[in-house]
C-alpha cells in the first residue's frame, strides 16, 4: 500500500481545510519545513494541494509550490484549481510527477480525455463526495452523480488512478467512507486511493487489511504528529504471514529462501520516469516478496556530481556484481546515461539480462535489445496498472527460473 503525505497550502502557509464554510486551520510549520520533515521520515511520494487555486482565488501558491517541487527528489503530485490544459502543462513543466484533476474531471470529459492523451499515466482524478454524491467547486456544489456512476467513465478517459475524499469523514466515523471507496473500485482496474480517512495509526492498521484500496493520503494526522510517517510506512509495508501457503508458487517448488536481487537499469532525470520505475518495483515485489529490486538512481548513496567517472563506474559495478539479474527498460535510453555500460558489464559478467520494450520499432534500442536474454513486450496504450501487473508476472516467471541447473 502506498502512503502519500499531504501538504495543503493557502496564503503560503500549511493549513487544514475542514469544511466548505469554515476557516482553515493554520499550522505553525512552513511548507518547506513540512517537505523536509517528510523527506527525513522516508516519504516516497508527496501530495500537495493549492487550496487557494481550488477555491478559484486570484492569488494562488503556484510559485511557492513550484519551488518546493524543485527542492526535492521525491515525486510530487499536485492538486487544486486545474482549469485549462495550459495550467496542467505548466505543472509538468515545473517537475510534477502527477497532476490531480477535480472539478474539471467531472465537468469536462473532453478536456480530461485530451489531458490524459497528452500526459499518459500522469493524470489522476479526485472524486470528493458528501452524503454519497459527488461534490465540485471546492466542495461547494453538489452534483447529481454518485461516485459509482462516474468511475468507469473516468477510467475510460485515461486517468491513471482515482483519489476518493469523503467530506463526511471530517465529522464522523471512517467506516462509511471506506466502504464507499472500496465500492468505487469494483468496476475499474485502475487504483483507487483513500484520502482523509486516517486520523490515527489504528486507522492506518485497519485500512491496510481492506480490499480494493491501493493507497492512502494522510495530511492533518502527520502534520499534528499523532503518529510519524515512518510508523505509517511500517504498517503499510507489513505482510500477512501464514505457516502453510495456500498456493504453491515457483519459490516454494525450488525451495528458495533468500531474495533474488535485481538491478533496474532505467536512468532518467524525468520525475515521471522515476515514479514509473518505483511503481514497477512496487508491482514486482508485491507479486513476489522474494525479489529485491535495486534502482541505483534512488538507492545508491552516491552523488554523481562529486565523483569521477571511474569512481561512479566502480559503484555501479559493485551493485551489478551483487545482483542475480539485470532488468533494462529499452525504450527512451539516454546515451549520456549509464545504461549502455550497465548492459555491457552485466553481459560480460554473465548476468541474466531481461529487457522491457514497447511494440513500436525503435532503432536506438536495438544494440541493447540484442544483449538481452529475454524481452518483455508491453503496450504503452494499455492501462498503467495492467501493464505493471503483466510485467510483474512475466518478470517473476523469468527471474525465478533455475538457470544454473541445480
Amino acid at each position: 500500500m502506498l502512503v502519500f503525505p499531504e501538504i495543503q497550502i493557502s496564503g503560503g502557509k500549511v493549513v487544514t481545510r475542514i469544511s466548505p464554510a469554515a476557516e482553515n486551520i493554520v499550522h505553525p510549520i512552513t511548507p518547506d519545513e513540512a517537505v523536509r520533515k517528510f523527506e527525513a521520515q522516508g516519504a516516497e511520494r508527496l501530495h500537495l494541494i493549492d487550496v487557494d487555486a481550488a477555491l478559484g482565488r486570484e492569488t494562488t501558491n503556484h510559485d511557492l509550490i513550484a519551488g518546493l517541487i524543485a527542492s526535492t527528489q521525491i515525486p510530487v503530485q499536485i492538486a487544486g484549481g486545474m482549469r485549462t490544459l495550459h495550467h496542467i502543462e505548466s505543472w509538468f513543466d515545473a517537475g510534477a510527477a502527477h497532476v490531480v484533476l477535480g472539478t474539471l474531471a467531472i465537468t469536462n470529459q473532453q478536456l480530461l480525455a485530451e489531458a490524459c492523451a497528452r500526459f499518459p499515466g500522469a493524470i489522476l482524478a479526485n472524486v470528493a463526495t458528501r452524503d454519497g454524491y459527488v461534490m465540485i467547486d471546492g466542495w461547494r456544489t453538489q452534483t447529481a452523480f454518485r461516485p459509482q456512476d462516474i468511475v468507469y467513465d473516468l477510467q475510460m478517459s485515461g486517468v491513471a488512478g482515482i483519489i476518493h475524499f469523503d467530506i463526511d469523514r471530517l465529522e464522523g466515523d471512517a467506516s462509511t467512507s471506506l466502504a464507499l471507496t472500496m465500492e468505487m473500485n469494483q468496476d475499474v482496474v485502475i487504483p483507487v486511493y483513500s484520502s482523509g480517512t486516517v486520523h490515527s495509526i489504528e486507522d492506518m492498521a485497519r485500512l491496510r487489511y481492506l480490499p480494493n484500496i491501493h493507497g492512502v493520503i494522510i495530511g492533518e494526522a502527520l502534520i499534528h504528529e499523532r503518529f510519524s510517517l515512518q510508523e505509517a510506512l511500517q504498517v503499510a509495508a507489513q505482510r500477512e504471514t501464514s505457516p502453510q501457503p495456500e498456493v504453491e508458487t515457483a519459490v516454494d517448488v525450488r525451495g528458495i529462501q533468500h531474495p533474488r536481487k535485481v538491478y533496474l537499469a532505467s536512468y532518467s532525470l524525468s520525475p515521471t520516469v522515476r515514479w514509473w520505475n518505483q511503481d514497477l518495483r512496487q508491482a514486482v515485489t508485491d507479486d513476489n516478496p522474494y525479489i529485491e529490486m535495486v534502482i541505483p538512481q534512488e538507492d545508491l548513496d552516491i552523488d554523481p556530481a562529486t565523483l569521477t567517472p571511474r569512481a561512479l563506474q566502480a559503484a555501479y559495478e559493485k551493485v551489478v556484481d551483487d545482483a542475480d539479474a539485470v532488468v533494462v527498460v529499452l525504450d527512451g535510453i539516454d546515451y549520456q546515461a549509464w545504461t549502455g555500460f550497465e548492459c555491457g558489464y552485466a553481459r560480460a559478467r554473465g548476468k541474466y539480462l531481461l529487457g522491457i520494450a514497447t511494440d513500436a520499432p525503435n532503432e536506438a534500442r536495438t544494440p541493447f535489445e540484442a544483449m538481452c536474454d529475454d524481452v518483455i513486450v508491453i503496450d504503452p496504450q494499455e492501462d498503467r496498472q495492467i501493464v505493471f501487473a503483466s510485467i510483474a508476472k512475466q518478470m517473476n516467471a523469468h527471474l525465478l527460473v533455475d538457470r544454473d541447473g541445480s
